[in-house]
């Protein structure tokens, strides 16, 4: 078991999260208008062993949300079409567990491989057990209906897995109309309660000690080290540079500084800096290297390049165009205008 968490931004995820949202509104939008600007193809999402990023999901969010319109209940509905076999092993690790908390214990340090962004977590005190769904880390434009998806997800997994769950009441960071339609997929006496400072879902002592059905304690431990191995793969593969690279791309609202990578990593700023050295690049590369993609993507679009500079974090636009000068040999005026003759 990791010492740490792997941060959920830091480790490539498989497609599955991206195929629930396209089967989910597949009468009301192409495949093709959803996976815009992703980078991933079809061929990608049928290759059973491709491996995306959070923020090429966040995109995908972001084009659903913007052709069928921000409407409260969307990720609801998307989030219906959750199941335990579409966790892949962490799913099964968990149905096979000797009680829903055993459960959850053995999956949460390996949840950065499930086809969602909140982060679980599970607490107790004298009154009550909480099941934590932490939404801080997700950017705020596509928040709302990542926590709708999330938790109606985990409610639809535990219904299809015939686990029953009593529930006393939700809290939720959403407002009054997306708590009201999350309300409807729990039970009609749950009472969802909006706009509080964190998602909780709220139970009498000992209701995460249900004995789950399908418990086998020699099957657990064979899909638990298959979790171990597949996040220890991922991680290999991408290294500390990738890791970084993502979480630079993950809210692309602001760009993180390397302290707060770091922190995030559990890494000294030194040791990060000497990671990627090793690799072969740098903090200020990742950040050129960002910068120019994101760049080369907006001036696709019909934003002004003043806009552009300061999405990028220029507090000048003359300071952005020399920069995308030295990128690309072109000013952004002029990529722009050449773009559009292709």
């Amino acid at each position: 078991m990791p010492g740490f968490p792997a941060p959920l931004w830091a480790v490539p995820r498989g497609t599955e999260g991206v195929r629930i949202m396209i089967q989910a509104v597949a009468e009301s939008m192409p495949v093709a208008d959803c996976l815009a600007g992703t980078g991933l193809t079809e061929s990608t999402l049928a290759d059973e062993h491709a491996e995306i990023w959070a923020h090429q999901e966040f995109r995908v969010v972001s084009n659903i949300v913007n052709r069928l319109g921000d409407r409260p209940g969307l990720g609801v509905d998307v989030g219906g079409f959750s199941t335990v076999g579409r966790l892949g092993v962490l799913g099964f690790a968990f149905i096979t567990s000797a009680t829903v908390r055993e459960g959850f214990e053995r999956i949460l340090p390996y949840q950065a491989l499930l086809p969602s962004h909140v982060r679980f977590s599970i607490a107790t005190d004298a009154a009550r057990e909480y099941v934590v769904a932490d939404d801080t880390d997700i950017p705020a434009e596509v928040r709302p209906f990542i926590v709708e998806r999330d938790l109606a997800g985990l409610f639809a997994v535990l219904a299809g897995a015939n686990i029953p769950i009593a529930v006393d009441w939700v809290d939720t960071t959403l407002d009054e109309q997306r708590a009201q339609r999350l309300a409807q997929t729990w039970t009609l006496t749950t009472d969802v309660r909006p706009n509080r400072p964190a998602n909780r879902i709220v139970a009498a002592p000992g209701t995460l000690d249900i004995a789950l059905p399908q418990s086998d304690p020699n099957t657990t431990r064979i899909f638990e080290r298959q979790c171990r191995e597949l996040l220890d793969g991922r991680l290999s593969r991408v290294g500390v540079a990738g890791q970084v690279r993502s979480r630079i791309l993950h809210d692309q609202a602001s760009i993180p500084s390397m302290q707060t990578i770091a922190d995030e990593l559990h890494l000294d700023p030194r040791t990060l800096r000497r990671k990627l050295s090793d690799e072969g690049t740098s903090f200020r590369d990742l950040i050129a290297e960002v910068r120019r993609t994101r760049a080369e993507q907006l001036l696709a679009t019909s934003v002004s390049i003043e806009t552009i500079a300061r999405q990028l974090g220029y507090a000048e636009t003359a300071s952005f165009t020399h920069a995308f000068i030295r990128w690309t040999g072109l000013s952004p005026s002029v990529f722009r205008r050449e773009a559009r003759r292709l």
